[in-house]
């Protein structure tokens, strides 16, 4: 990669610090609001599924994992796996269950075929004996999860920002990443909140999340008074390069904001670093993952930096909430014991801090955390790049 002239990049994670009340950040504005909503916090399950009769009897307790380790966007499938591994072996250290059982994960390959993904959702359940299952950033599988879910009585961690998965409040979902519309919005107040009037280039893909990702920005842009951002859709399985060239050249835009998948991110990264007028890089927290997989994909080999909450991996951005995601299944499984429905009850009361005073989701499973923009660059390169990013 030519670095003769760097590009500040900017990627969104969300970090553990919670907010109070259920004020969720980038919410829709008024005129979009439906004509009605359920009420978040009168939320809950109350069937069956309590009693001991209903236990899990193997010989692990087992949190189950949906991801893409295999084809395209594997490197970034195994970069969370690696994450989720050493959840699992963390909590191991802390000691197995009271009745002897240690923790274990269990691992399917997520698939672009509708019927082969609830097929390996299935036998995470019903072979592998799983507690509670982890869906992946693909947001259409999210809402198969959410189906089997209801169905089956098992609750799904996802890692999915489509806020819809939640919005008609099925108690089984819980989201541990920031919302599409709280990512929008941190984002925009970066991209805006220097110059109101700038050239700004959104780039997404044509699938279901790119869609979403896209509308939530335009309406973050809009809510801050600010021009409407120029689009590029792009077919995520066939990217254009050269049309994305053109774009920028005829566009002469000052910052790209990227809704798309880590793939796609840092398949056109280079391209847009090396567009003249470009000064800002912006990534939702999907995108941004390809910069933790595969560091050679920011400048000079940096990666994206975050305070780690709770954990020794080194890494941020979705591979923290991946860990996340299996200490808080494995946290409500040492509450509840091995029964599906007890560590739903336990997943929804989560708390974070010792005194437990801060609930990590509110009560439609949404994440209370406030999204942060984080630098994908070293120290010594903020330091040498700071007039470029002023």
């Amino acid at each position: 990669m030519n670095v003769g002239r760097r590009v500040a990049i900017y990627c969104l994670v969300g970090v553990a610090t919670l907010l109070h009340g259920n004020r969720i950040f980038g919410q829709t504005p008024e005129s979009q609001q439906p004509y009605a909503q359920m009420d978040r916090s009168a939320v809950d399950y109350r069937g069956p599924g309590r009693a001991t009769s209903s236990d899990i009897l193997s010989k692990a307790a087992t949190i189950g994992i949906l991801l893409r380790t295999q084809g395209a966007g594997a490197e970034e499938g195994r970069a969370l796996l690696k994450s989720a591994q050493q959840a699992v072996a963390d909590e191991n250290k802390r000691g197995p269950l009271p009745d002897g059982r240690p923790f274990a994960l269990a691992v399917k390959n997520e698939s672009g075929n509708w019927g082969q993904s609830s097929t390996e959702m299935m036998r995470l359940i019903t072979e592998d004996q799983s507690l509670a299952l982890i869906i992946g950033t693909n947001g259409n599988l999210a809402h198969q999860a959410e189906q089997i879910a209801n169905k089956l009585g098992i609750s799904i961690v996802t890692l999915a920002s489509d806020t819809t998965t939640t919005e008609i409040n099925i108690p089984w979902i819980f989201r541990v990443v920031p919302s599409d519309d709280q990512q929008a919005d941190a984002i925009a107040r970066g991209v805006y909140g220097r110059n109101k009037g700038a050239k700004v280039l959104l780039i997404s893909t044509t699938d279901h999340d790119g869609r979403a990702g896209k509308q939530a920005f335009t309406r973050a842009a809009r809510a801050m008074g600010a021009d409407a951002p120029m689009e590029l859709d792009l077919d995520p399985e066939l990217v254009d390069s050269g049309l994305v060239g053109d774009k920028l050249h005829d566009s002469k835009a000052e910052a790209v904001v990227f809704w798309t998948s880590a793939l796609v991110f840092e398949e056109l990264l280079d391209l847009v670093q090396s567009a003249r007028t470009v000064r800002l890089v912006y990534a939702c927290e999907k995108a941004a993952l390809a910069t933790l997989a595969n560091p050679s994909a920011s400048p000079a080999g940096a990666t994206v930096r975050v305070p780690i909450i709770g954990t020794e991996l080194g890494q941020a951005g979705m591979p923290e909430q991946v860990y996340k995601a299996v200490r808080l299944i494995a946290a409500a499984i040492r509450i509840a014991g091995p029964n599906r429905a007890r560590v739903r009850d336990a997943l929804a009361r989560s708390t974070e801090d010792a005194a437990g005073q801060s609930p990590v989701f509110d009560g439609a499973g949404n994440l209370l955390a406030k999204p942060q923009l984080v630098p994908a660059l070293s120290p010594a390169q903020q330091a040498g790049e700071s007039s470029s990013t002023n």
